[in-house]
């Protein structure tokens, strides 16, 4: 379980906040997104991308996690989905305005049931699919700041970046969010993006960028 700070840095994220999550392990990734979604679990509708792990694996995390997944699925307060029905099609394309319109067009449908939309989304199926240009042009393009009423956590494994040469992107993506999370060997540090060095990012991840 996340920390009590942790905890508490959750639950004061208002609608708009556009933050990342950078992690190390499936189990730290899990324990911050699940979290996240957890904290809305009774006012919002939330959302689950997956792309590093299937969405089975996922869903039997979230139960030993201690979610109720049938009943809110039921309830349609849940949803879990792989990249390709919301990041790329088939044929690879990303369509940013699209995916950026997706989340908007939920956002504001969720906002007339008087709920809120929290998302968590993994971000591995960009590397994965050599679409690292889009990625970042995706996450300049949502802001630091969402233009509709969600809460999204997108989730980077720093390893996963790093075995792919993209280290060098890893400051411009942190600075295209309004909140940072980094949850490593030493824990969960919580930080604002304009406040964030690469001696910050390296301490708390235990990497050279």
């Amino acid at each position: 379980m996340v920390s009590p700070s942790v905890a508490h840095a959750l639950n004061s994220m208002l609608p708009g906040t556009h933050s990342v999550l950078i992690y190390d392990t499936p189990e730290n990734k899990r324990d911050v997104l699940f979290s996240h979604l957890r904290t809305g679990e009774r006012n919002s509708k939330m959302v689950y991308v997956c792309s590093e792990e299937r969405p089975e694996k996922i869903r039997q995390e979230m139960s030993a996690y201690g979610m109720d997944i049938a009943g809110l699925s039921q309830k349609d307060r849940l949803s879990i989905s792989n990249y390709d029905e919301v990041y790329m099609g088939q044929d690879g394309r990303v369509d940013i305005p699209g995916i950026i319109d997706g989340f908007a067009k939920l956002a504001w449908s969720c906002q007339g049931k008087n709920l809120n939309m929290r998302a968590s989304a993994e971000m591995s199926c960009f590397f994965r699919q050599g679409k690292v240009v889009e990625l970042v042009e995706y996450e300049r393009a949502l802001g630091a700041k969402f233009q509709f009423p969600g809460m999204g956590m997108c989730a980077f494994n720093v390893l996963e970046m790093q075995a792919s040469g993209a280290l060098d992107i890893l400051m411009p993506l942190l600075r295209a969010h309004g909140v940072v999370l980094l949850t490593g060997p030493k824990g969960t540090v919580i930080m604002q993006p304009d406040r964030i060095e690469e001696r910050h990012v390296e301490e708390a991840m235990q990497i050279r960028i």
